[in-house]
């Protein structure tokens, strides 16, 4: 038996985290000229090597071309010019609240050390036409800002000889199969159409069809299978897994649905997948319904990720309507285990 190298790297990257809250009171009461600015407090991120920053506001736009009839909005790190950084790497988002709603929301990715450490951010922040969306019943405008600052990084890599038995189907691909009638021997019906396939991929692949294909079932004398409890988009995409190795949904929901197919079928490897991909997507406004997805269909990575941007970003969650669908004392025990430890690592 031939033999092939497995290698496999890992990097870390180490960051530090802030959530930090502008909220501007008497917001109408603002008398500002284009290009006149508002400046938030100072802030810190880190513990050890703290980073400063500030955000700056410009409520009638910052005179700059195509600013007219926006708002701008920039953040600003606050630099001692004798201890300028090789770099500052951020990943930031940054929200309008209003009713504790997120209004809109902007990300950017930026190494301030390659810009002078100007401010960065958007000269079209928010159009002046739609103010009423921004101010609330208190006159207050509400900005949040998530920033994160990338530190170190490592990497590291190992490899080994493999030649193992139980791989063999996995690396296998079988592309030329997928949805073909050439060599099938069993139909898929879903939604009054069908669709071929092979008994033998499907059985690699799931124990369920195994099940199905093995015992003397009527499915199995008949050559055909009737898929009741997905439907033809998502069986599409399962079989794409199967066969290819790949799927092509992109979007959260489909993603999901997927997930769920995989549980169905037992189809652990598509079930990683899906939990990769979700991790991916994850943000605030899907949060709950990812870690909802995780818990039922027992996806670990997916849910370690979720609690722990959930915890991170506590303020965000702690009155929405979605905290309120969750009504597993599993879910609520892990969050509360998660806060706890997180407030214990502040002190």
């Amino acid at each position: 038996m031939s033999s092939k190298q497995r290698i496999e790297a890992s990097t870390t990257v180490t960051s530090d985290e802030c959530i930090y809250t502008w909220t501007i009171k008497n917001y109408r009461s603002l008398q500002f000229d284009v290009g006149q600015l508002l400046e938030s407090p100072k802030f810190g991120v880190g513990i050890d090597n703290k980073k400063y920053f500030k955000l700056q506001l410009y409520p009638e736009g910052d005179g700059m071309d195509d600013s007219a009839g926006h708002i701008s909005f920039y953040l600003k790190p606050v630099i001692d010019s004798a201890k300028k950084p090789d770099k500052l790497i951020c990943r930031v988002a940054v929200m309008i609240i209003n009713n504790k709603k997120i209004v809109q929301k902007w990300r950017m990715c930026h190494d301030f050390a390659t810009s002078g450490f100007l401010g960065r951010g958007w000269k079209k922040f928010f159009e002046l036409e739609h103010i009423d969306k921004l101010i609330s019943f208190e006159n207050t405008v509400t900005i949040q800002c998530e920033l994160e600052i990338f530190n170190e990084i490592e990497s590291s890599q190992n490899s080994e000889i493999i030649c193992r038995k139980d791989e063999a189907i996995g690396s296998m691909k079988f592309d030329f199969s997928f949805l073909s009638e050439k060599l099938s021997d069993v139909k898929l019906i879903v939604e009054e159409d069908e669709i071929p396939a092979h008994k033998i991929v499907l059985s690699a692949a799931s124990p369920v069809f195994r099940a199905m294909f093995i015992h003397d079932m009527l499915e199995n004398t008949e050559n055909s299978v009737k898929i009741t409890d997905i439907t033809e988009d998502i069986l599409t995409e399962m079989l794409r897994y199967i066969y290819t190795g790949e799927i092509d949904a992109i979007e959260t929901d489909q993603i999901i649905e997927l997930l769920a197919a995989a549980d169905k079928y037992q189809i652990d490897n598509l079930t990683i997948k899906c939990g990769k991909v979700l991790c991916d997507e994850l943000s605030s406004q899907n949060a709950i319904k990812l870690l909802l997805a995780a818990y039922k269909y027992k996806v670990k990575n997916l849910k370690d990720e979720v609690i722990k941007f959930v915890t991170t970003h506590i303020q965000l969650f702690s009155y929405s309507e979605e905290m309120k669908e969750i009504d597993d004392p599993d879910i609520w025990m892990n969050l509360v285990q998660s806060i706890i430890k997180s407030q214990k690592n502040i002190s």
